[in-house]
């Protein structure tokens, strides 16, 4: 009974999705000729969006089984399995994350955005200043890169203004792949549909501009849908993402406002410090040696202002991105090693260590381990003592700036019972020299490969080696840059793809759905090219999805634009608009799934936000491609 009221959501929607299926096989002809096999992968697809629903197990292990379900009774041979970790465009995506990390790491956009999203008091007014400017830069360079960069400058923006990253990711994400849809440059399916048509069709020409005036009007009222619905429909998903351990470790940190700092006259709001989750600014000290102990919000930081913080360091570390912050205790400046490259650590004195009951100016702890303490936590309290006074004792855990090797060189070291780099806290690097860098790579990579003078992949691949030999970013954060998740989720898709492929059930989904529509007229031919090819996006890969409905459609022969006397450009943009505007699934769209992890969303939350949405951009297409192709 406890399972029944627990997962009856999930339990109800496998029933009418079997009952559905066994209409399918009893009432439709285009499914009486598919093979056992073909009825399995419809069984698993079923499955793994019930998994995907109640959202108890990460995506990737979710899309892994069944990948392992088709492989396992012979559905897939190996090759199969294996083909979507071989492909181009997942490797493109994750050569893209270490690209968008070297833009991170040098801070080049965080100016930029700075002053374009300015520093909104409400969500609307933010998601106006997100959105937009991003559907407009889509539609002429490729949206992959431009999320991928967005991540982490949306991530900053969230916390100066304390907006719920939730609210901020998805409509990011929605808006630039609608304004993809712009020009035949903004997404792969695009420039795949119009390979076909070259191939195929040699009488017919799509221009860069091709789409414009259909999808000018979707775009806009699908961003006016993004700014209206957000606040409704999108949680708040903090608390997915700071998870924080049952007991924190809570640190007092004095950090120094240097003079280059942007956060400069703004004030404790403006700059970001009032909404960090876990993290309270104690008191500000004034380079005269004034003391403000109870900080207001509307406080203005001045440049040599101390601010002292309490919190957990997994929120202590989001100080650290901030640029122009830096700790307050002299000994870092000591640090042999450019700051950008240093890292924290946390470490615990081990019981036995020859520094238990010795000062840390006593223990030569700098000189000795080329780290210097920023804090310390001592069971359950945090210290406020000035550092190089306090005397250690057995189980205090030290909050150092250090070395990238530190936890290599130390961590067998009998000093210390535990070593543990804190992930995610080396600084950005704040200098005009690898700010041009950054630039000046990231524009060349996105002007050759929309000249198609090299792919993607290419062109990425060469600006993320040379953003590591110019330093814009190191080696190992590059490799942390490689988010294995996301690849393994997008690449185990794949699997799904070619099992309803190779069985037939897609062609059979396809021709069912275009069959209902055939004898309704021009509206509800375009609708039906429309919904098929979306439907089947939302479930395979868009290159899949186009590729598959293109014979179907487009055949000079036997495509239904042709025998049913369908303009070719309603029936070719249709398939274009529907393989891209696909927004209720995290597989739905490649970009998707890179914002999924980071704003902490459940499947249900793209369902909630984004079935309107495609609904929305249904209408909308189909409405423009009836009136302006007749």
């Amino acid at each position: 009974v406890v399972l029944l009221k627990e997962n009856w959501g999930v339990m109800l929607f496998l029933f009418l999705g079997s009952l559905g299926l066994l209409l399918l096989g009893l009432l439709s002809p285009d499914f009486e000729n598919l093979g056992w096999q073909a009825w399995y992968v419809l069984i698993v697809l079923l499955v793994t969006l019930a998994f995907l629903i109640k959202d108890h197990l990460p995506v990737h292990v979710i899309m892994l089984g069944c990948l392992l379900l088709q492989l396992i009774p012979g559905i897939i041979k190996p090759a199969d399995a294996l083909e979507g970790f071989g492909d181009s465009s997942i490797a493109t995506i994750a050569v893209l994350f270490i690209t968008a990390e070297g833009i991170s790491r040098t801070s080049v956009l965080l100016p930029i955005f700075r002053y374009i999203l300015g520093r909104p008091k409400r969500l609307w007014p933010a998601l106006v200043r997100l959105t937009v400017p991003v559907a407009i830069a889509s539609g002429f360079l490729n949206n992959t890169p431009i999320v991928a960069m967005m991540i982490p400058v949306v991530q900053q923006f969230s916390r100066r203004t304390g907006i719920p990253v939730s609210k901020l990711l998805m409509p990011m994400n929605n808006a630039t792949v609608m304004g993809g849809t712009f020009t035949i440059l903004g997404t792969s399916t695009n420039l795949v549909v119009v390979a076909l048509a070259r191939k195929y069709l040699p009488d017919v020409e799509i221009g860069i501009f091709g789409p414009t005036r259909v999808a000018a009007p979707v775009v806009l009222v699908g961003l006016t849908y993004l700014v209206i619905a957000a606040p409704l429909f999108l949680r708040d998903r903090s608390e997915a993402l700071t998870r924080i351990i049952q007991n924190p470790r809570e640190y007092t940190v004095a950090l120094t406002v240097e003079e280059r700092s942007p956060i400069v006259a703004s004030t404790v709001v403006e700059a970001g410090l009032r909404h960090l989750k876990g993290l309270f600014l104690i008191e500000i000290t004034r380079s005269d040696g004034e003391v403000i102990p109870a900080v207001a919000p509307e406080t203005r930081i001045h440049a040599g202002d101390i601010l002292l913080f309490a919190g957990v360091v997994e929120t202590v570390k989001d100080l650290y991105q901030i640029p122009g912050l830096v700790p307050a205790t002299a000994q870092t400046n000591k640090i042999r090693l450019e700051r950008h490259r240093r890292t924290l650590v946390e470490v615990v004195i081990s019981p036995s260590s020859n520094m238990v009951g010795q000062s840390v100016v006593e223990t030569r702890f700098r000189s000795k381990y080329n780290a210097a303490i920023i804090a310390v936590h001592r069971g359950g309290q945090h210290v406020r003592e000035r550092i190089g006074d306090i005397i250690l004792r057995g189980g205090d855990t030290l909050l150092l700036e250090a070395t990238p090797d530190f936890v290599r060189r130390f961590s067998v070291s009998s000093n210390f019972a535990l070593v543990s780099e804190v992930v995610g806290s080396a600084p950005p690097r704040y200098d005009i020299p690898h700010m041009i860098i950054a630039v000046v790579l990231v524009v060349a990579m996105i002007a050759v490969a929309t000249s198609g003078k090299a792919s993607l992949l290419t062109t990425a691949g060469t600006a993320a080696f040379l953003m590591i030999i110019t330093r814009c970013m190191t080696m190992e954060q590059a490799g942390r840059a490689f988010n294995v998740p996301i690849m393994v989720a997008l690449a185990a898709s794949f699997a799904l793809s070619s099992g309803l492929e190779q069985t037939g059930a897609a062609q059979a989904f396809a021709d069912f759905l275009v069959g209902l529509c055939k004898r309704g007229g021009r509206f509800a031919l375009i609708f039906a090219i429309y919904f098929a090819t979306m439907l089947l996006s939302e479930l395979l890969s868009n290159t899949a999805a186009v590729t598959l409905m293109f014979p179907i459609v487009a055949d000079p022969d036997t495509g239904i634009a042709f025998t049913q006397n369908l303009n070719i450009y309603a029936a070719l943009y249709a398939m274009m608009l529907a393989a891209s505007l696909c927004f209720s699934t995290p597989v739905g769209y490649q970009t998707n799934l890179m914002v999924h992890g980071p704003g902490g969303y459940t499947f249900m939350d793209w369902v909630r936000f984004g079935v309107v949405l495609d609904i929305i951009c249904l209408f909308m297409s189909v409405t423009m491609l009836y009136f302006l192709f007749p």
